[in-house]
């Protein structure tokens, strides 16, 4: 309690002299003092209605203003306030009579010590009980929007205690078949076994309740209302409800799980437009086999395959048409190349090859019978028939590969120079003789930048970031697109690498944060409660520039500070620690909060918090993917979360995908989430924070 402490002072006085007494020796206590001075009930009520008081100081002379009566009106206004009487002679009865009747104090007239010592007692005990009140109406809200996200919840979720039910969400009861959650409350989770496994459950409940089990799940038989049996995976957590504690139980369906898990592994590998492997999966397995080259069991080689004139069929025959021409040319490649061998659709009119156990030469005739077959498809459009020729690079993978991303920019190369003139050659990479088409390529992003930051063809897209502990913002975080001459949405891993290297960072920083910023301020004219988590590059953290222009932003769009968090990659900010310092000093001046992001990966990423003044902690999306089943990055989540209460920073979790890990977030203490399991990337702020994001 130290420094000036504000007080707005109600006093029940006659004599002004008197009242003036009174908030001299409360100032001299070090309090900033505004006073308003009543003589009766009618007094009292006015202000009231004006303005609620922190604290109402009364003479016991006055006949109109006695404490019951004093207590009765903050009553009917709802309102809980220290009162403290003063008597010029106070009696041990009157003092005990003035306190039953509400006062909580009675005081001697002209004993300003005690005055002073009996207000700043008051003052600190209504801080802590307005503080009382808000963490309750933020716990309770807290728990609304838990709840909320467990009725959502397309999981079947139990709470149990003592083994009884306390709390099922919407999908529990359906696969149970039950209709009101009233039915199941008090009923033993034991009546869902069945008697077969019944002794099986005891023995898990048993040692699950002296912590003796190491297993967090069990297959049992289970039951529903009308007696139909079924698989099912129980997953035990420790979980909290009304404050009470209890036990999480999420049921999986085994039948259920096996059929979506086997339709989401499907799906999650397939192009859905040729049935090929998709982008991601492609990646994964180059992975596989860029290590096992390594290692020195296999060489595989990459070839790159992409339709040379496919733009102008695009135009000749439009979308659907273009796309009956692409799963020709898939067909056709599914038939050539051997059944080991991966194939996939890698981007728009490109395919790619993983041929395991070739060298150059095999990889060469290989590619040389892919282009010829090519040049064969006969594509019927309507009317029309369509033929195409393709061009094909080819990278080796072996003991020499870097990396995924090295082989890839390899064979794109390659692939671009075989395009040279009128494209349908193939090309083995050749670091050497590759380098001119390289810089080139290069040079060529570069332009493609500098032209779409000219005619403004950058998109903003937001991703709600969902409070789990009461805050009622509506939070955004805000993702930037390049979109292409042809409209064509390219994402950021496309064009950030040579962004950075051209120097251009900054720039393309500058362009969101001036866009979103207008964005918010519009949002907040409107009467939305609305904040953005804004995205800082490194080359803007080391630009002295940045801070200036971004306060003239603001002031410019008359939008304070505390609507943005930037957010600043770990490794940015590690390496650039000084200049970051300063930068976030200088935002904290503005009432902008800083986040540091992928938090956690960093090999001193706790030691660097001692330095920086950062309000917020992005858990890195590597250690919330798979949480429910991963221990270690369980103890991760929690050791940054205990970290950052005992610093008073706040934590957010990105890449949620499901209600397992959400509940495991809950337990750890994280106060924000972000994820598909909320919502996507969308051009549009229409996320329901209310009904869908709690």
């Amino acid at each position: 309690m130290d420094g000036e402490k504000r007080l707005h002072l109600l006093i029940g006085e006659s004599s002004f002299n008197v009242a003036d007494d009174y908030v001299s020796a409360i100032r001299d206590a070090g309090f900033a003092v505004r006073e308003k001075r009543v003589e009766d009930l009618e007094d009292l009520e006015e202000a009231l209605n004006t303005q609620r008081p922190d604290l109402i100081l009364c003479s016991t002379g006055m006949d109109e203003l006695s404490p019951r009566e004093i207590i009765t009106a903050l009553s009917a206004h709802n309102i809980e306030l220290p009162l403290i009487m003063v008597d010029p002679d106070p009696t041990p009865a009157a003092r005990v009579e003035a306190m039953r009747a509400g006062a909580t104090d009675l005081i001697i007239k002209g004993d300003i010590a005690h005055l002073q010592l009996v207000v700043s007692r008051e003052y600190r005990n209504l801080i802590n009980y307005r503080e009382m009140v808000s963490c309750k109406s933020a716990f309770g809200e807290s728990e609304r929007r838990c709840h909320g996200l467990l009725d959502n919840s397309r999981d079947a979720i139990a709470y149990i205690h003592e083994g009884m039910h306390i709390y099922a969400n919407s999908a529990y009861l359906e696969r149970f078949g039950y209709d009101d959650s009233e039915e199941l409350e008090g009923m033993p989770v034991m009546d869902m076994v069945d008697t077969e496994d019944q002794a099986k459950f005891k023995d898990y409940l048993r040692a699950h309740a002296k912590g003796k089990s190491k297993e967090s799940e069990l297959d049992l038989q289970l039951v529903t209302l009308d007696g139909k049996g079924f698989q099912g995976k129980l997953e035990f957590s420790p979980a909290t409800i009304d404050g009470e504690p209890c036990t999480q139980i999420i049921i999986r369906d085994h039948r259920a799980s096996k059929d979506l898990e086997e339709k989401l592994q499907y799906l999650s590998k397939q192009d859905l437009l040729t049935g090929l492997y998709n982008r991601q999966y492609f990646l994964d397995e180059l992975e596989v086999a860029v290590e096992k080259a390594r290692s020195g069991t296999a060489e595989t080689a990459l070839i790159y395959i992409d339709l040379d004139n496919f733009k102008e069929i695009k135009e000749q025959v439009g979308i659907a048409g273009s796309d009956l021409v692409l799963t020709d040319v898939a067909k056709m490649l599914s038939s050539k190349v051997a059944e080991n061998d991966t194939l996939a659709r890698f981007g728009d009119s490109t395919f790619t090859v993983l041929s395991y156990n070739k060298q150059a030469l095999g990889a060469e005739m290989l590619a040389e019978e892919l282009r010829h077959a090519v040049t064969d498809v006969i594509s019927e459009v309507g009317v029309q028939s369509i033929t195409t020729t393709c061009s094909i690079g080819i990278s080796t993978i072996d003991s020499r590969s870097v990396d995924a991303h090295e082989v890839i920019s390899q064979a794109d190369l390659a692939c671009e120079v075989a395009k040279k003139g009128e494209g349908n050659k193939t090309h083995i990479h050749d670091p050497v003789a590759d380098q001119e088409a390289g810089d080139q390529r290069d040079e060529d992003w570069v332009e493609r930048i500098k032209l779409a930051l000219k005619e403004n063809r950058f998109r903003l897209v937001f991703q709600p970031i969902v409070s789990l502990h009461g805050d009622s913002r509506e939070n955004y975080e805000v993702l930037v697109r390049m979109i292409d001459t042809h409209g064509d949405v390219i994402m950021p891993g496309q064009f950030i690498q040579a962004a950075e290297q051209a120097n251009l960072l900054a720039i393309i920083d500058r362009w969101v944060i001036v866009h979103a910023i207008s964005v918010i301020a519009d949002q907040r004219r409107s009467g939305r409660n609305t904040h953005f988590f804004i995205k800082m590059s490194g080359a803007s953290v080391v630009d002295e520039g940045t801070l200036g222009w971004i306060r003239e932003c603001l002031q410019k769009h008359r939008l304070e500070g505390d609507a943005i968090t930037f957010e600043v990659h770990e490794e940015d900010a590690t390496h650039h620690l000084k200049t970051a310092k300063v930068l976030f000093e200088g935002l904290k001046q503005l009432h902008c909060s800083v986040a540091l992001e992928h938090f956690g990966k960093g090999a001193k990423s706790f030691n660097i918090l001692k330095h920086l003044p950062v309000d917020m902690l992005k858990i890195d999306g590597s250690f919330i993917h798979h949480l429910g089943g991963n221990r270690e990055n369980q103890a991760m989540v929690k050791s940054i979360t205990d970290m950052a209460k005992s610093l008073e920073k706040k934590t957010i979790a990105e890449f949620v995908e499901d209600a397992n890990s959400l509940s495991v977030l809950w337990t750890c203490g994280v106060n924000y989430i972000q994820g598909y399991f909320l919502q996507g990337p969308e051009e549009v702020l229409e996320f329901d924070f209310v009904n869908e994001g709690v």
